[in-house]
């Protein structure tokens, strides 16, 4: 769900700014709104661009004079090719509300179409901005793959034109999207709304379960959304098209639909037919989990059901139970939960802020460093006197005995050194005269 921003401004408070009539307050609240939100701008812009007010006749009324524009002449044909731009309705109905969308694929009576506007200014990262001078209608296109789905042929209304290397899409992207109040999200939800309108089967209460599975450009583009505005800037959500050189999930049919890295903790997501049941699966999860060096796979299964299921690593191998030993097959960590849940169920368990408190101290005594100094080297002399019972030659053993009286020089000394003082010659002469008295 899309976190609403601040109130947009009335279009005719746009307006009255342009003309330089809008009150000052309100003016300058205007103008803070301006500065965060795309979408108004663009109005201002194009009022700003709109050409200068002429004079009707009767009573001198003004009203815009508006520039000369020609409508693209529409083919009559129903056969869609790719790269076709089709003006779509429900039904097929030409009186009804159409949009313009771009022929992606053709498969029998289904038609994969990918939704088009003239709105360039609102494109984001996953938006292709086609330049008036590849467009066959001569305006700039907004084109959204990441929304592509399939539709009945039968919503086809009228052809505008074809666009060249369409399957491509190769071009210019939009900014990135700021966050989840950015407002060009809320196009995307509608642009997917308006999409999944013209599907011909009506909505039975009594015939949920046969309901189809939502297309998986819609759950793509719900998960993104979903994820964006509720994890915020710190997890970086990106759609999976294709499974680059992971054979294993190509080969068993499985479809890819995003990549999720929230704080170095990262998420595969993709839909499988049918979960994962057997070794061949498994197989194909650990070879997804390694070439995007993930932590967890979470996995759906669309037309059987709408929950996901979260493995990481351990979950993906064959375990031996303690203290049975028996051999369990691998299971998910996290089962039962719809994706969006699944997902941030596993990342908040492995991202989520733990409350930590810091040790209490108790009170501290001052240290005097010099007196430990002193203690220690009376230790050490003491130690030193008490060995001069072992040595049967007189002088040695006065030798050590004589040191007896140095134990307050010595630690003096040290504690001047740690002072950065020269003590040197101090200690070379207590050991001179040590070595005297020892004969």
């Amino acid at each position: 769900m899309t976190v609403s921003g601040p109130a947009h401004p009335l279009d005719v408070e746009l307006a009255d700014l342009v003309d330089g009539v809008l009150v000052e307050a309100r003016a300058a609240e205007v103008e803070a709104h301006l500065a965060a939100c795309l979408l108004c701008r663009v109005k201002c812009q194009r009022l700003r661009a709109a050409p200068p007010l002429g004079v009707s006749g009767g009573a001198g009324l003004r009203v815009p004079v508006a520039p000369p524009f020609a409508v693209p002449a529409t083919h009559d044909r129903r056969d869609a090719g790719v790269g076709d731009l089709w003006l779509v309705a429900a039904g097929g109905d030409e009186a009804g509300d159409r949009l313009l969308v771009l022929v992606r694929g053709v498969r029998g009576d289904r038609v994969a179409v990918a939704p088009v506007t003239f709105d360039v200014e609102a494109a984001d990262e996953e938006t292709v901005v086609v330049d008036a001078a590849r467009s066959p209608l001569g305006l700039g296109l907004a084109v959204y793959p990441s929304l592509a789905t399939e539709v009945p042929a039968g919503v086809l209304v009228s052809l505008m034109g074809t666009l060249e290397a369409a399957t491509t899409l190769a071009g210019e992207r939009g900014p990135a999207i700021t966050g989840p109040a950015d407002p060009r999200l809320d196009i995307r939800q509608h642009l997917a709304d308006r999409l999944a309108a013209l599907e011909d089967v009506p909505p039975d209460p009594a015939m949920a379960a046969d309901a189809p599975a939502p297309a998986i450009d819609v759950v793509r583009s719900g998960l993104v959304r979903d994820l964006r505005s509720w994890r915020g800037n710190g997890c970086a959500v990106r759609p999976l098209f294709g499974w680059s050189d992971v054979v294993a999930a190509e080969r068993i049919g499985w479809d890819p639909v995003l990549l999720v890295d929230e704080l170095g903790i990262v998420l595969v997501v993709f839909d499988t037919p049918h979960g994962l049941v057997d070794d061949e699966d498994f197989d194909a999860a650990r070879s997804v989990l390694t070439r995007f060096n993930a932590t967890a796979v979470v996995v759906l299964a669309r037309t059987i059901s709408g929950e996901a299921e979260v493995f990481d690593a351990p979950a993906l191998n064959y375990a031996i139970e303690a203290p049975s030993g028996v051999r369990t097959p691998p299971r998910p960590l996290i089962a039962g939960l719809a994706p969006i849940d699944a997902a941030m169920k596993f990342l908040d368990q492995s991202t989520g802020a733990r409350a930590m408190s810091l040790p209490s101290r108790g009170s501290v005594a001052r240290v005097d460093v010099s007196e430990i100094l002193r203690g220690a080297a009376a230790t050490a002399v003491a130690d030193a006197v008490k060995q001069a019972s072992k040595f049967k030659i007189a002088p040695k053993r006065r030798g050590y005995e004589s040191a007896a009286g140095d134990a307050g020089e010595l630690g003096a000394a040290l504690g001047r050194a740690l002072a950065a003082e020269p003590v040197v010659d101090e200690i070379l002469g207590l050991a001179g005269r040590t070595e005297a008295d020892g004969g």
